[in-house]
């Protein structure tokens, strides 16, 4: 079961429904999930709100950085931001703040 749904993905980045088809949109859901969810703990991460808010911010930036020009972000000025790597481990990093009671915790603490 995808967090995100390709409805609300659709919205959130105002996506006419001839710009780009559902079996896409889903590609990009799935891929984000794909490399966030073994960060997380196996419980039911749907009623986390804070999880799903950051896949969808994941998602919209994985699915900007595909479509926009030299896969860079597009502010909401429609000027390209120059951010390189945005889909590398800065990805993850961005949202860990939301991610963080989803993920497990643990280790040493060292004195």
């Amino acid at each position: 079961m995808s967090l995100v749904a390709v409805d609300t993905l659709r919205k959130v980045l105002d996506l006419p429904e001839t710009a780009a088809s559902d079996a896409e949109l889903q590609s990009v859901i799935d891929a984000t999930e794909q490399a966030v969810t073994p960060l997380l703990t196996d419980v039911d991460h749907s009623l986390h709100l804070n999880c799903v808010e950051a896949l969808l911010g994941m998602t919209v930036q994985v699915w900007q950085s595909r479509h926009a020009p030299g896969g860079q972000m597009v502010g909401v000025d429609l000027n390209p931001q120059s951010t390189p790597h945005l889909l590398g481990p800065g990805l993850v990093q961005r949202f860990i703040g939301l991610l963080g009671p989803c993920t497990p915790y643990g280790g040493a603490v060292v004195a």
